[in-house]
């Protein structure tokens, strides 16, 4: 895996930018991330290229705010899949989001502690 999960300069910036409400944002992505992940999953899973493009791009958006671009462009990778009516998603593709979504949890989980 060439790119990494969390962009650690932006997690920081954005830290000191937001303050308390960085703590809320951090609770929210533990909650979404695993939910988004699971939806991507499922739309593939059902053929569901219009539910592949809406969860694909939240879990996009999501990463942005927290500054995990590296798990942000691969959900862009499958909500472009999606937006072109298809779900078709490389094994190769989603394993690199699982891993890169669980590496961001981690990160996340350790902020908190």
């Amino acid at each position: 895996m060439s790119q990494t999960a969390m962009d650690a300069a932006a997690f920081t910036e954005m830290k000191e930018l937001m303050g308390d409400t960085f703590t809320e944002i951090i609770n929210m992505c533990l909650q979404s991330l695993p939910e988004q992940l699971a939806g991507i999953e499922t739309a593939i899973s059902e053929n569901n290229a219009e539910h592949l493009f809406n969860i694909s791009h939240k879990m996009k958006s999501s990463c942005g705010s927290i500054g995990a671009f590296g798990l942000a462009k691969k959900a862009e990778a499958i909500e472009i899949i999606g937006r072109d009516g298809s779900t078709d998603i490389s094994a190769q593709l989603i394993d690199e989001l699982r891993d890169l979504t669980h590496q961001v949890v981690s990160i996340l989980n350790a902020e908190l502690k």
